[in-house]
């Protein structure tokens, strides 16, 4: 009987964290991440082996936690067959009964790196894949940020180039303005024309120091 436990590779993992965390207690998300399963197979062979007399449940805050129960009959059994041999089976006992034991199989390495504390609370813990994922995010985000602020220095340094090289290449415009001015007290004279008693309205250049025309009107 005990050989047809063992017949679902989620059922197994599920067998392996109870048999070598015994007195520990994991809900169904904890679960989830620890074991890296789908939710819907982890629930089925959860009922299963509640139904099975192997785990126990416990409710506490909103919450159905999961437990290996010590008086089942055929635990010794189990963890032979789920563990291997009688000597890794008792090494695992052991370690399951210390809180600060070092297991070294892998596939119950990853369980360890969550406190007891945490899983009774019911806190969300964070699984090691969502952590690389997450740093992965950071660093892409990063590396466009840095792409993005280094065009925008080298943008803003050509246009500055080039509004430099526009204004320096720009010849200067000296442009020298002569005002007309009249050379006798009764003479009118503007920029196009000159007014003289006794005669008559010319239009004149009005130009100081060149000379000097004027044409009648």
């Amino acid at each position: 009987m005990i050989e047809k436990i063992v017949t679902s590779k989620t059922r197994v993992k599920l067998l392996n964290l109870f048999l070598t965390h015994i007195d520990d207690r994991y809900y169904l998300r904890e679960l989830e991440r620890m074991l890296d399963e789908s939710l819907s197979p982890l629930r089925r062979q959860l009922l299963k082996l509640v139904e099975m007399g192997i785990l126990v449940t416990e409710e506490e805050a909103n919450l159905k936690y999961y437990k290996l129960n010590k008086n089942f009959e055929g635990i010794d059994e189990l963890r032979k067959l789920v563990l291997g041999s009688t000597e890794k089976s008792r090494k695992y006992a052991e370690a399951g009964l210390r809180p600060d034991a070092e297991l070294t199989r892998k596939e119950v390495a990853t369980p360890l790196t969550f406190s007891t504390q945490e899983r009774e609370n019911g806190e969300r813990v964070t699984a090691p894949k969502r952590i690389k994922y997450d740093i992965a995010v950071l660093t892409v985000v990063s590396i466009f940020v840095l792409v993005t602020a280094i065009f925008v220095l080298y943008t803003s340094t050509s246009s500055m180039k080039q509004v430099t090289g526009l204004i320096s290449s720009k010849p200067a415009e000296n442009i020298s303005k002569t005002i007309a001015k009249p050379t006798r007290p009764d003479e009118m004279v503007s920029k196009r024309w000159k007014v003289m008693p006794g005669n008559y309205p010319a239009f004149s250049t009005g130009e100081i120091g060149g000379t000097k025309s004027s044409k009648e009107l």
